[in-house]
């Protein structure tokens, strides 16, 4: 029997909303796509670090094994949009105070499967010429990818859009409307948009529009900076991540610093930035001066578990969620897995629902 056309709206065009569209967007389907901004990535997606890994998850946890297949899904993701290759590069080097912490680092990632490589100061000087202090050794991940996910975002969308996904922008969701707590649509400045399922993938939005509906997801935001910096030459091939700074530079030659959002953080953003700027002098010899473009804070959206939230929402009938964090690493992966647990009815296997419930076993299978 085929498959009845479904009518889909999705809130937010940040890496989930993109994502979903990508892989939602077919002659089966009328894909519409909601974003308060004027582009994609407006939001948290745009101030995102762009670190595709598993180095941060917890080896053994039900986040990590989420992230490792995320990340192995991503070379796939590339095959089909070889464009991604455009504003992407592959590897990192990490490395901690102490070679006893880095060589510890190194056996828990070997360990839980990964493909990392413990390297010499001869070999990260090779590599990274340009690196002032170099550390006797550093944990080396070949497959990690440093990506623009602002270009991400876009790919995403540009392929939605020519798979037939309608795009709305500077247009904001006043309401979702249900009829019996089943979703009616959606209404915008330009009135309501009927609809069989409304996708939440508006990042911390999203929290705000079930509330509206009286159901409270348990999201909690986890504030990052990210701090970007204009420069003429490259002189950082990957990522970098030691215990003064994380950073990378992409291929347009910019300069990406993240670090955490303490809440009794005194600084302002560009405080910070500006702080930064000497600290890359001393950590770097560097080719070309360089200048403070911005210093965002970007809200993640976060859950106690560490868990993202995929999936329908019991209380309305045709609401979905996608939301959570790393929404860089975990996006595309998760949205392939909602496409079909949308189109097909196919339950997607991940650890939780979109209510934060674990699914039954039967229902985590396939």
């Amino acid at each position: 029997m085929p498959l009845q056309k479904r009518r889909i709206v999705i809130i937010g065009a940040g890496i989930f909303g993109t994502a979903m569209a990508y892989h939602l967007a077919s002659p089966l389907t009328d894909v519409v796509l909601i974003e308060s901004g004027p582009k994609p990535a407006c939001g948290v997606t745009g101030r995102a670090f762009g670190w595709i890994n598993t180095v941060h998850g917890v080896p053994g946890s039900e986040s990590h094994t989420l992230w490792q297949q995320a990340v192995r899904d991503y070379p796939a993701l590339i095959s089909d949009l070889p464009e991604i290759s455009d504003f992407s590069r592959r590897g990192s080097f990490l490395w901690h105070t102490s070679t006893q912490e880095t060589e510890h680092l190194f056996a828990t990632r070997r360990d839980a499967g990964e493909t990392v490589e413990l390297v010499d100061r001869t070999a990260i000087s090779r590599l990274e010429p340009h690196l002032r202090h170099v550390p006797e050794t550093a944990v080396f991940s070949a497959d990690d990818i440093a990506i623009d996910p602002i270009r991400l975002a876009g790919t995403l969308l540009n392929a939605a859009r020519t798979r037939g996904a309608i795009v709305h922008f500077d247009e904001t969701v006043s309401s979702i409307e249900t009829t019996n707590d089943h979703v009616k649509g959606v209404r915008i400045s330009a009135g309501l948009i009927e609809t069989d399922c409304v996708i939440l993938a508006a990042g911390p939005g999203t929290d705000t529009l079930t509330k509206q509906l009286g159901i409270d997801i348990g999201m909690v935001l986890s504030p990052a900076l990210l701090l970007r910096y204009a420069c003429e030459t490259p002189f950082i091939h990957h990522i970098l991540d030691g215990p003064r700074v994380e950073v990378r530079q992409s291929l347009d030659n910019t300069v990406f610093i993240a670090k955490s959002w303490p809440a009794d953080m005194k600084e302002t953003p560009s405080m910070i930035g500006e702080r930064f700027l000497s600290v890359l002098a001393d950590e770097f010899d560097l080719p070309s001066p360089l200048s403070l473009i911005s210093a965002e804070i970007g809200n993640r959206p976060t859950f106690e578990d560490k868990l993202p939230r995929l999936g329908f929402v019991p209380e309305v009938e045709g609401l979905y969620l996608a939301t959570g964090h790393p929404g860089v690493i975990l996006a595309p992966y998760l949205a392939r897995l909602a496409a079909r647990n949308i189109l097909h009815g196919e339950e997607p296997p991940v650890p939780k629902r979109a209510n934060g419930t674990a699914p039954s076993p039967t229902q985590s299978e396939g």
